[in-house]
């Protein structure tokens, strides 16, 4: 470096009377780099520690300002006074600088400042405070604080975290035992007061939760703590950790609580009557992880006889039609019930109805596991065959001797009057085609009835044409009255005029016969069925719900105040031979023979119920013209 040019502004003869030789001795024995200053800030001296720091001949530094690194220290010490010390970087090296006034023998003001090199130890300052920040960092994430108890004063000291984690500031809060124990809960209060005297007996705390109440707020803390040791050995004071764990307790609540729903919904479905077992498709096959006791009863099959295997394992060796569609369910997300026949463990099979419900985790996404519910229904198919077959011998029994019955009525006219006609067939010819015309006319009615059998047996339809629908409900309301029980009261009201019905007459009797019949019985033969022919609107709302078409239609209602239906018997008694009549009391045909013939006419049957207040069943009726 090239030495500064000495000019008259900035070198001066150095103070005549400081004792050169003293003061370079004095400086020499120096440890650290240090200069002496004139009043004016010229350097007089300096040691050879401080050669690195001045720049410049050391024979021309004397007399001048200060160069080099040590211009920044000696700025910053003149304005800080005549005495000061302070920290300075220099680059990448840190000094502890210190300025000292010093008195010439004349009595002149001199400086000296010395320069330590700390760069080691602010170093380990740095590392210190950073391996701080990053612990109470930690902390904070954590939601962990620090705290330390000196056990002769009682002195609490809280890391800044604790304030936080106890809803407190610093500022205000004083820690002492009085005040600490109105933060905690009421209710853990003793128990904190036992862990309080743990660490002052000195004895180590792992795993002490207990409560505290922040703002209105129950939080769960955890404390650990451990004894520390003076450098005699001796224990003094207790040192540990303080965490928030609420959100952990909420979670090892919620756990218990699923753990404890878990072994309950296992218990339910091993109390199942249904077999239930549960697939999943995410391997190459359907692999069984779980079956219930029911399961295991029907098929022989345990969870670990069945777990890494299909479920295909119950798929007989021969007669296995069905296993095809249950697989395809299986790998295409899908569902559905499926009646086959299922192989036991044990080699044997039984008839088996199979319910396959996929569990999908997300919507829109294809499910891997699947809920099977197995039944076996070889029994209950048997039971059904034999009632069905019962019930079918019955109605034909009944239907028999209903048809005999009245082709029987029919016949008695058709026989009598022959044999009259016989007699006045020569003197009384105009008689004798009266007797021919009720003789034709059982024969025609003889003749529907006929009809009105094959259409219940679907093997002929009825021929409909267009008739008033009041005359044909008034001949049916006629014939009716000397069938019904004398309890019963049937009152109605005909308000359609003209009205033409695209109906076939025979059914039209029929219809009105079944729902009649229905109401006495249901009032148990005492009681009022009011019959009621009106016409109606039908809207597009009310048309979709009934699925019929909007317009104007002929409505009949036959209400009774009987014992009423509930949902259960309601969805099913259109179904042939459901019926809730006591043994030879009925075939359960009547309903579902009204419901074939409305709709077969393009109408619809409504029926309202509620128990113990009675039925009203709605017939809507296909109108031909309408005056």
């Amino acid at each position: 470096m090239t030495p500064p040019t000495t000019t008259a502004a900035t070198a001066r003869p150095p103070v005549a009377d400081f004792d050169r030789l003293t003061a370079q001795a004095f400086l020499d024995a120096m440890p650290y780099a240090s200069i002496v200053l004139d009043a004016g800030g010229l350097l007089i001296a300096h040691n050879a520690h401080a050669d690195e720091l001045l720049e410049g001949v050391p024979s021309d530094r004397l007399g001048r300002a200060v160069e080099g690194p040590f211009r920044v220290m000696v700025d910053r010490a003149r304005r800080s006074g005549v005495t000061a010390s302070f920290e300075q970087a220099v680059g990448e090296i840190w000094y502890f600088v210190a300025a000292y006034p010093l008195a010439s023998p004349s009595g002149a003001p001199l400086q000296m400042i010395s320069a330590a090199d700390v760069t080691a130890r602010k170093h380990t300052e740095f590392a210190i405070r950073e391996s701080e920040a990053r612990l109470e960092e930690a902390t904070r994430i954590a939601q962990m604080g620090t705290y330390k108890v000196y056990w002769d004063t009682e002195l609490v000291h809280w890391s800044p975290h604790m304030f936080i984690i106890h809803g407190q500031s610093p500022d205000s809060f004083i820690h002492t035992r009085a005040a600490y124990n109105e933060l905690v809960h009421p209710e853990d209060r003793d128990l904190y007061e036992q862990y309080r005297r743990n660490l002052f007996d000195g004895k180590a705390l792992h795993g002490a939760d207990y409560r505290i109440v922040r703002k209105g707020t129950v939080r769960w803390l955890r404390l650990e703590g451990r004894v520390l040791f003076d450098s005699m050995g001796e224990p003094y004071a207790s040192f540990g950790t303080c965490q928030d764990i609420t959100e952990a307790k909420q979670r090892e609540q919620e756990l218990k609580s699923l753990l404890r729903r878990n072994a309950i919904l296992y218990e339910a479905l091993d109390a199942s009557p249904i077999g239930v077992a549960v697939v999943t498709t995410e391997g190459p096959s359907a692999e069984v992880f779980y079956v219930n006791a029911e399961f295991e009863r029907l098929t022989g099959h345990k969870t670990s006889s069945l777990a890494k295997r299909s479920i295909m394992a119950l798929q007989p060796g021969e007669g296995g039609e069905g296993w095809r569609d249950v697989m395809r369910a299986l790998h295409t997300s899908g569902g559905g019930a499926f009646e086959l026949t299922c192989a036991r463990r044990d080699g044997s099979s039984f008839l088996a109805k199979l319910e396959v419900a996929p569990v999908r985790d997300h919507p829109g996404r294809d499910a891997t596991v699947f809920v099977l519910n197995l039944r076996d229904i070889t029994s209950d198919r048997q039971r059904a065959d034999a009632l069905l077959q019962a019930q079918k011998m019955e109605a034909l029994g009944q239907l028999s001797g209903g048809v005999a019955h009245e082709i029987n009525n029919l016949l008695q006219p058709v026989l009598a009057l022959s044999d009259l006609g016989q007699d006045i067939a020569d003197t009384d010819p105009a008689k004798v085609r009266k007797y021919f015309q009720v003789i034709a006319s059982s024969g025609r009615k003889a003749r529907d009835v006929v009809r009105q059998v094959l259409t219940f047996a679907r093997r002929d339809a009825p021929e409909l044409a267009s008739y008033p629908i009041a005359r044909l409900l008034e001949d049916a309301l006629t014939l009716l009255h000397s069938g019904l029980p004398p309890g019963i009261e049937l009152v109605h009201s005909i308000d359609v005029g003209e009205a033409q019905a695209v109906v076939n007459p025979t059914q039209v009797s029929q219809v009105v016969f079944n729902l009649v019949k229905n109401a006495a019985d249901a009032m148990d033969g005492s009681g009022q069925v009011s019959v009621a022919l009106s016409l109606a609107e039908v809207d597009a709302a009310q048309g979709a719900a009934l699925t019929i078409a909007p317009g104007r239609w002929i409505q009949l209602r036959v209400a009774d105040q009987g014992c009423g239906m509930d949902a259960y018997t309601l969805s099913r008694v259109f179904e042939p031979f459901f019926t809730t009549k006591l043994a030879g009391k009925g075939t359960g045909l009547g309903l579902a023979v009204v419901y074939s013939i409305v709709t077969g006419w393009g109408g619809m049957l409504k029926l309202d119920s509620e128990v113990a207040r009675g039925t009203s069943a709605v017939v809507y009726i296909p109108a031909a013209s309408l005056s």
